[in-house]
């Protein structure tokens, strides 16, 4: 395991990426059950934030090794946690779209660093694999924001059994549904728009899996070989 790729708490050694696959499954799993449990949308709301929060500064500190990258990555982080608070106090609806699409590109810039990170290792560990776990999370996330953008400048682009309402996690459902190729149906892509993206989603997320699949066995084939060389 790189340094690069981990961190030292006393004597013990932690991935990471553990930490950022830890944070997203959090936000992603907790956000439900911490509005349907908690009274009060405002306190659900303040939750899910830490939540993001841990997600967004997790991410930061499993790439902290890629300085140039980094900057860009800070700045956007910082710009989402003023918006996000700012949604507490004037609530300005161009400000909450900002912030989507702040994040989407946040998420972006995550993904590419996890990539490089990827490309560079030589190893396969459990980190790697645990930063292969966090990238394929990422694009799910950064879909759903597209889709929620869409969804926003263009109203009635997706249909579902209940109303979407300005809920962004109806579409982190139908946005891991669709790249996991589930298709329950529940939500629908109506306009040539939404149904592009849910393609092109749909195939990035199957190239991912074959692609981050063959790279990772690659790595494990050449670690064998040099072990038997020796």
């Amino acid at each position: 395991m790189s340094k690069m790729s981990s961190v030292r708490i006393g004597r013990h050694q932690f991935g990471r990426f553990r930490f950022l696959l830890l944070s997203l499954m959090m936000m992603i799993g907790l956000w439900p059950l911490l509005d349907e449990w908690i009274a009060g949308r405002i306190w659900a709301d303040v939750f899910t934030d830490i939540f993001f929060a841990c997600a967004l500064m997790s991410g930061l500190h499993a790439v902290s090794g890629q300085h140039r990258q980094l900057r860009f990555a800070l700045l956007l982080a910082g710009a989402i946690t003023i918006l996000r608070l700012l949604h507490y106090t004037v609530q300005i609806k161009v400000l909450d779209r900002l912030q989507l699409g702040l994040s989407a590109v946040f998420f972006m810039q995550m993904l590419v660093m996890i990539w490089i990170h990827i490309e560079k290792e030589n190893e396969v560990t459990t980190d790697l694999i645990m930063a292969a776990a966090s990238a394929y999370i990422l694009l799910g996330l950064l879909w759903a924001n597209a889709y929620f953008l869409l969804e926003i400048f263009h109203p009635n682009s997706f249909k579902g059994s209940e109303n979407l309402g300005d809920d962004i996690w109806n579409f982190y459902y139908f946005s891991f549904v669709t790249l996991t190729t589930m298709g329950y149906g529940d939500i629908l892509a109506i306009t040539k728009s939404a149904r592009a993206l849910s393609i092109l989603e749909a195939i990035t997320g199957q190239l991912y899996l074959a692609i981050m699949i063959s790279r990772l066995v690659g790595l494990h084939a050449s670690q064998a070989g040099i072990g038997k060389g020796k």
